[in-house]
């Protein structure tokens, strides 16, 4: 079985307040796109134990801090009768970038498993496991827009924003990046911001720059002013909009045309380095660039 587990993006990112389970209670919407890991799922007949392959963007780590070890080790607790697996997964989602490429390739395990294994989990069974292997897993188990709160396990299905239908959206990853647990000690909490999102994005996008708030934006573009320039950079070239998606590096722009056209040009003439494409200044760089609908 072949999967693809996707990324997905944060619009908005609201920390509220510091739980006695040491956790955060936030506030976001969260919005599946179409960059995508691939992920290879089998019964290993005639196998005595399982066997990963882990290739790509996948860093140095021991597979046992892999999160798809980690759910296969979750499902068998509760079904040890699961034959022994091979898993291949080819990482193509940048890690550190907040997009959550660790999480959704948990997530489709557990569907893989699910299905291969003929185990007839529930989505909403599904869901509960993988919020035991990270706050962002529940989401990919079903993938589609939500508002996420409480720790990140509870969500309630949006509507796709109007302001983004048609937009072009354009993700890139820099060559950086900062811990989710140093960002959240040093992030600052707005519990005054409960409650708010949903509205705040059926605003027009013109006004999202001013409403719409990722709150480790502040942490992370203090530790690495380049990519509060990329940002800028972004917004020199046409962006809509522009924020980091969770805690990681990436940024993702929203724009009314494909910005990486060369027949658009929207940086000034009078200016060599601000009239180069925005194609130029991401050279080298991860991107992602899709067209919503």
């Amino acid at each position: 079985m072949i999967l693809h587990p996707h990324a997905k993006i944060n619009l908005g990112l609201r920390i509220l307040r510091r739980r006695p389970d040491g956790y955060h209670d936030i506030e976001s919407c969260m919005l599946p796109i179409g960059w995508a890991d691939q992920l290879t799922v089998e019964i290993a007949t005639g196998a005595t134990a399982d066997s990963y392959k882990i290739a790509g963007l996948a860093g140095e780590l021991p597979i046992e801090r892999n999160l798809i070890y980690k759910a296969v080790q979750l499902l068998r607790v509760h079904h040890p009768e699961i034959p022994p697996l091979r898993l291949k997964l080819e990482k193509r989602i940048p890690t550190e970038s907040g997009l959550g490429g660790g999480s959704a390739d948990a997530a489709y395990t557990l569907l893989a498993i699910n299905e291969l294994c003929c185990l007839e989990l529930s989505p909403e069974q599904l869901e509960t496991l993988a919020g035991e292997l990270g706050s962002d897993c529940p989401f990919f188990i079903q993938s589609r827009p939500v508002l996420v709160t409480g720790r990140g396990e509870r969500l309630t299905p949006l509507t796709m924003p109007s302001a983004l239908l048609s937009k072009w959206l354009l993700v890139v990853k820099p060559p950086i990046g900062m811990s989710t647990a140093e960002a959240y000690r040093q992030v600052t909490r707005h519990p005054e911001a409960e409650g708010k999102l949903a509205a705040l994005l059926e605003q027009p996008i013109a006004q999202w720059r001013e409403l719409i708030v990722n709150d480790f934006e502040s942490v992370v573009f203090a530790h690495y002013p380049a990519l509060a320039a990329l940002r800028d950079t972004l917004y020199r070239h046409g962006a809509l909009y522009v924020a980091m998606s969770g805690s990681g590096t990436a940024l993702y722009g929203l724009f009314a045309d494909n910005p990486l056209s060369p027949s658009i040009a929207t940086a000034p003439s009078s200016s060599s380095a601000a009239s180069s494409s925005l194609a130029g200044h991401l050279a080298d760089l991860p991107v992602w660039l899709e067209h919503l609908s």
